[in-house]
């Protein structure tokens, strides 16, 4: 299912759950010989999350110093109200705090990594000069929510990033799955293509996806988490030219071992004893 939808790669940096409370742009006018049904896709405004000037194929580094300039806002009011001594306390908070992201990168090289247990799992593979790179959830000194972010590279150029909600009675996006691609498709424009979960495929939960010439936005049911996904099209569309190296799952069971054990033999009890053997005896004589 095709669907035009975010024309412009507008970038905002975004609160919890703020994505919903950010009004979408109006859509550009219509030629008057267009269909209804073409205007009924008419394109808007979707914002990127995280941080103003963040897009597809930064590096690492470049997107830790736009985050180390969002932190240096966020803390200027705390250093304005601290004393000398504070302010030094403040210094330190505020430099653990930048490095927290460039600390948690992940390299996916030929061994297993212990994101393969998390709901990550089938976003990347391994010996493709993949990465990863994340901020927590945290609550900002204004007091905004900020969801858990995860950030994909290919050879250190960004190319999707994964955001996680929490649902639930008080979330801005709904209490469960099917009401947050609701309001998502109000948000959004249009109505999502649902893909059911494919295990063979790696796609382990339920999808909701949309599109535009430049990306492709998936919320992922995981349950009382929305999983939001921002991915570069092109890189999508092309990612066997990507993922060119095959490296063997090493928590799965050997072919043989799974064999053995989806169909085991019958095993041979043991030989009958010699009081076994005349109680069969007398009972056939019986008969």
């Amino acid at each position: 299912m095709k669907l035009k939808l975010i024309a412009t790669f507008a970038i905002t940096s975004l609160g919890a759950l703020s994505l919903l409370s950010q009004a979408s742009a109006a859509p550009p006018k219509e030629k008057a010989d267009k269909s209804a049904a073409e205007k009924a896709t008419a394109p808007k405004t979707v914002p990127m999350p995280v941080f103003a000037g963040l897009k597809f194929g930064m590096t690492l580094e470049q997107i830790a110093k736009l985050n180390d300039k969002d932190l240096d806002a966020e803390f200027k009011k705390k250093f304005l109200t601290a004393s000398p001594t504070q302010s030094l306390q403040v210094e330190d908070e505020l430099r653990g705090k930048k490095a927290v992201f460039r600390r948690s990168r992940i390299d996916f090289l030929d061994t297993p990594t212990g994101i393969d247990q998390s709901a990550l799992k089938g976003e990347y593979s391994y010996g493709n000069k993949e990465s990863l790179a994340r901020m927590p959830a945290r609550i900002r000194e204004d007091g905004k929510e900020l969801p858990a972010r995860h950030f994909f590279f290919f050879d250190d150029k960004l190319w999707k990033i994964y955001e996680e909600y929490k649902l639930g009675p008080k979330s801005s996006l709904g209490p469960d799955f099917d009401s947050a691609v609701k309001k998502l498709s109000k948000v959004f424009g249009a109505e999502p293509q649902k893909v059911a979960a494919d295990y063979a495929k790696g796609q382990n939960f339920d999808e909701a996806s949309w599109k535009d010439n430049e990306k492709f936005i998936r919320a992922v049911d995981r349950g009382d988490t929305l999983g939001l996904v921002f991915v570069e099209r092109a890189t999508q569309e092309n990612l066997a030219r990507f993922r060119t190296k095959q490296v063997i799952d090493q928590h799965e069971l050997d072919k043989d071992v799974k064999a053995a054990t989806a169909n085991p033999p019958v095993q041979p009890g043991p030989p009958p004893s010699e009081k076994e053997k005349k109680d069969g005896a007398a009972k056939g004589k019986k008969k």
